[in-house]
């Protein structure tokens, strides 16, 4: 990891969390991730697969409830994850270089993306801010450990950009797509170039759209809780563009107390 601290569905059931990491990793391949013990094993092999695509492995890992909400019906943040689920988003969250999210995300939840609950190196926060609105008093910003990169847009004034640096945060330019939102192809391109291997994308629900759209998911980790919220949906159906719907393969269920965590590989090629 960067020192920049300031970078057809096969289904089988699963152990707990704590699984035994001798039988999980026995059942770990390349192409079949079913614990975080496989996925463990899957990062010691993530700089050889940005070298061959040019991108980093993409993991993209979120809760929601069983109606597929991510936050309340006003878009405020819920409490979905049970405990043994949150400490299993923070040993993803230890597996990979980096991990990304939006500005709404951080405008609406004002995260720390830091791995508190493990014993484990924080992954470098990037956020997805064409505009520049990221807080200068943002839990992010104010992070003494890591400094967290903020990806923008060519337009962006000089002061705001000074004022952001000067708060602890790096602006990093990127190109626009044709709706003025961030490239995410040049993106990955972009974070390749910086040695960034692997990605945990972890929301909200315009990023997640927007990766599954451009097809840049390679490892989905989804927690389902058993609740019904009735909010805000963690795909946007009208940007959503996987008609009449994508395909999962490789997937394995694992229970957590309530939760089901769900691990599987998108199935781009059956779309």
């Amino acid at each position: 990891m960067p020192a920049d601290k300031g970078l057809n569905a096969e289904n089988r059931k699963s152990d707990p969390v704590s699984s035994d990491p001798g039988s999980a990793v026995g059942q770990c391949s390349e192409k079949w991730i079913q614990s975080v013990e496989c996925l463990e094993r899957q990062m010691q092999n993530t700089a050889a697969f940005r070298s061959r695509h040019n991108r980093p492995f993409i993991t993209l890992s979120y809760a929601q409830s069983i109606d597929g909400s991510i936050a309340s019906r006003n878009k405020e943040p819920i409490a979905l994850s049970g405990p043994k689920s949150s400490v299993l988003t923070h040993r993803i969250r230890a597996c990979c270089d980096s991990i990304l999210i939006g500005i709404g995300t951080v405008l609406a939840d004002n995260p720390q993306l830091s791995v508190r609950k493990i014993k484990g190196q924080n992954p470098q926060p990037v956020i997805l801010d064409t505009h520049l609105r990221t807080p200068l008093d943002s839990k992010l910003v104010l992070r003494n450990d890591m400094n967290p990169w903020i990806i923008n847009g060519q337009n962006n004034s000089n002061e705001r950009v000074r004022a952001l640096k000067g708060a602890g945060a790096r602006p990093i330019r990127c190109s626009t797509d044709r709706d003025g939102k961030i490239d995410l192809n040049a993106l990955m391109s972009l974070l390749s170039d910086m040695k960034i291997n692997s990605i945990m994308v972890e929301g909200g629900a315009q990023v997640i759209t927007s990766f599954v759209n451009s097809q840049l998911v390679d490892q989905f980790i989804i927690t389902i809780t058993p609740k019904l919220v009735g909010g805000l949906q963690v795909l946007n159906s009208e940007r959503f563009k996987a008609a009449p719907y994508l395909n999962f393969k490789q997937v394995h269920y694992q229970h957590l107390d309530d939760d089901i965590i769900m691990w599987a590989r998108p199935g781009w090629e059956t779309r």
